[in-house]
C-alpha cells in the first residue's frame, strides 16, 4: 500500500521561462484507491497539500471529475487546498478525452488567471488522477500559451 509516508508526493516540473513561475504536474494529492492499476493507494489528504504548498504552490489545478473527488475520497480537495493560501481551479476533464466546450469556457477566465500567476513567477501545480495524461496535456497547454519554444 501506497501512502504519504512510504511514498511522498512527488511534484515534476517544467519551466516555460527564466521569468516565469514552475508548471508542476503530479497525481492526486491525497487519494485512496484500493483497486488502482498501479497498486493500492491510502494517502493523507493535509499531508499531501502541505507537501504542495511547500514547493511553493500558488495555485492547484483539479482535472478530476466530481465523481472522481468523490471515487478518491478527496471530496474536501477545493476547501482544503483554500485554507492553506492555495487557489483552487476545478476544470474537470473525462479521463482519456480532451477538454470539452464546458472546459474551453471555463478555460477563459482560469487559463487567464493562471497564465497571470506564471508570468508574475508564480508556481501552480495541476494534477489529475494519475498525473499524467490530463495534468500533462494542460502543463502543455499553459507552456504553449506562454510561448514557450518546443527543446
Amino acid at each position: 500500500m501506497r501512502t504519504s509516508v512510504t511514498h511522498p508526493l512527488l511534484i515534476g516540473s517544467v519551466q516555460p521561462g527564466p521569468e516565469h513561475g514552475r508548471i508542476g504536474i503530479t497525481f492526486c494529492p491525497g487519494k485512496r484507491d484500493a483497486e488502482a492499476l498501479t497498486g493500492e493507494w491510502y494517502r493523507d489528504l493535509a499531508t499531501d497539500l502541505d507537501a504542495v504548498s511547500a514547493w511553493g504552490a500558488a495555485a492547484v489545478v483539479t482535472l478530476l471529475e466530481e465523481w472522481e473527488l468523490h471515487d478518491l475520497d478527496v471530496a474536501r480537495l477545493g476547501p482544503e487546498t483554500e485554507a492553506r493560501h492555495m487557489s483552487w481551479f476545478h476544470l474537470p476533464i473525462a479521463d482519456v478525452a480532451v477538454p470539452d466546450v464546458r472546459f474551453e469556457r471555463e478555460w477563459q477566465q482560469a487559463g487567464e488567471a493562471l497564465r497571470g500567476l506564471l508570468r508574475r513567477g508564480f508556481d501552480v501545480v495541476v494534477h489529475c488522477r494519475g498525473g499524467l495524461g490530463r495534468a500533462g496535456t494542460i502543463a502543455a497547454r499553459l507552456l504553449i500559451e506562454l510561448g514557450a519554444e518546443p527543446a
